[in-house]
């Protein structure tokens, strides 16, 4: 995998950086990866070509809660994989690995959404409940994230929604969805 960063402290941060290198390896290709646009708090990214094509919508906590005392990367992300007729795959890194059998709980207005967990990830259970979250995520502006981690700590992470739509319609158009 190929990455150009500029260390520059005007261009780019350490949080980006390893955020950046967070989705690089979840991704199994060999391009680079690109910001198409920022959107408010959310930010559009692609990578690869072809099948091999990615795109996807990050935003990272604004608020982060629990009696934790060491945390990795924590971000939500949208993706689509086109090659593989794969879209708006709504998922949680949560930067611990989760409990065993646990279901973190996505809260979005007055709406509430059970995922399933393998490792330090959380998803949807469905491509339904998938566009149900994304839906509500257009019309909303923020939406929390509840987790309890392999010890048992319970986290509350807050993400604004604000410029979600926008990002979501650049990889939309990316990915030609």
């Amino acid at each position: 995998m190929s990455i150009k960063i500029m260390f520059k402290k005007k261009l780019i941060n350490k949080k980006q950086i390893l955020v950046i290198l967070a989705l690089l390896i979840m991704l199994p290709s060999d391009s680079e990866l690109k910001q198409i646009g920022k959107f408010k708090d959310w930010t559009a990214y692609s990578e690869g070509e072809g099948r091999n094509l990615a795109c996807m919508a990050v935003s990272k906590p604004k608020k982060e809660e629990g009696d934790y005392k060491k945390r990795g990367e924590v971000f939500s992300i949208i993706t689509h994989l086109p090659g593989q007729d794969k879209f708006n795959e709504f998922s949680i890194v949560t930067g611990y690995n989760y409990k065993q059998g646990s279901n973190p709980e996505v809260i979005i207005g007055d709406l509430k959404f059970q995922l399933f967990t393998s490792g330090s990830r959380a998803w949807s259970f469905s491509v339904a409940e998938d566009l149900k979250i994304i839906n509500t995520m257009k019309t909303s502006l923020k939406m929390r994230v509840k987790g309890t981690s392999s010890r048992g700590t319970i986290t509350s992470d807050t993400y604004s929604l604000l410029g979600f739509s926008k990002a979501y319609q650049k990889i939309n158009e990316a990915c030609k969805k």
